[in-house]
């Protein structure tokens, strides 16, 4: 199984890019600005609706990457994570590996069995729902299918969601492309132990208990990489913070309170908490920044975090 470069004590550190309510020259200008300061990655989230807002839209993730593969030069970039449910296998393999030909050796494929926006999403577009225990089997059936196809030449995979015949998919990537899986809930845990390159947690206060569940699968943590990702609220001091939480509004608080369990406050705060996630087991930060501009966040962590984290 492919692994992931880990850092034992200072973190990778990649950004969530912004595609809800924003206009694409703001996901643009967050890529830019991550590249510009020395991030690791740029991920892009898979949302096909905006359900709180829904005038206000949401860009969706794999052109948004085709677009950012595009105008970036050396970031990896990833999707945090794609909905599996609404991907058809062999046609992801070959979307993959033409992104990675875009971007060679950049590419991350972060896999997912489907979010909060999955149950509005069949309904508003007119996927066939599929059980909670099918969107696992899913997700693992793309894990086979991607590997197998871009693995192999030709290629022959029959699955229950899936087929493909003979498939030959050029032009190939020059190496295997990473897959994590985002998981929380215990089948998809253990699909994470078991196929993945990667895990990442999407909840901060759940990472002991995800890599407990991964030991417990016989997967150790220092065999694939760890990536948690948080909301980021950041200020020159924690009233500049408190007022940018502010901001933020009420979405920022839906993955649990930002101030008990994310990144939240001035620097030095900010520090501590990023210390003690990888002190808990992680060796990449996903930040998802709020209440602040993504370039103005990112200069505070270039100048005022990440020095500090070594």
């Amino acid at each position: 199984m492919l692994m992931l470069a880990s850092m034992a004590r200072s973190p990778r550190l990649s950004v969530a890019v912004p595609v809800h309510a924003t206009r694409f020259a703001d996901t643009l200008a967050a890529a830019a600005a991550a590249e510009r300061v020395g991030l690791d990655g740029v991920f892009v989230p898979d949302h096909l609706l905006n359900v709180a807002r829904p005038p206000a839209g949401v860009l969706e993730c794999w052109t948004v990457l085709a677009a950012l593969a595009a105008r970036t030069t050396r970031v990896k970039l990833g999707t945090l994570v794609l909905a599996t449910p609404f991907r058809h296998p062999p046609l992801l393999a070959k979307q993959a590996a033409t992104l990675d030909a875009i971007a060679p050796g950049r590419i991350v494929l972060g896999l997912g069995a489907g979010g909060f926006t999955y149950a509005a999403a069949c309904a508003q577009l007119g996927f066939t729902p599929l059980t909670p225990g099918a969107r696992v089997a899913h997700v693992e059936e793309t894990i086979a299918c991607v590997r197998t196809l871009l693995g192999h030449d030709p290629a022959d995979f029959a699955g229950t969601f899936a087929r493909a015949e003979a498939a030959r998919i050029y032009p190939r990537p020059g190496a295997a492309i990473p897959i994590i899986v985002a998981a929380r809930q215990p089948r998809m845990l253990a699909l994470a132990a078991r196929a993945a390159d990667g895990w990442n947690c999407p909840l901060p206060q759940e990472l002991e208990a995800g890599l407990a569940a991964l030991a417990a699968h016989g997967r150790q943590p220092e065999t694939l990489e760890v990536s948690v990702y948080t909301i980021a609220v950041v200020g020159g001091t924690d009233a500049d913070a408190r007022r940018a939480l502010a901001r933020a509004g009420p979405a920022a608080q839906a993955f649990g309170d930002v101030e008990a369990h994310h990144l939240f406050g001035a620097p030095d705060r900010v520090r501590d908490r990023m210390a003690d996630l990888v002190r808990r087991g992680a060796d990449h930060i996903v930040l998802d920044i709020r209440g602040t501009p993504v370039p103005d966040a990112l200069d505070l962590f270039a100048r005022e975090v990440r020095p500090h984290l070594a």
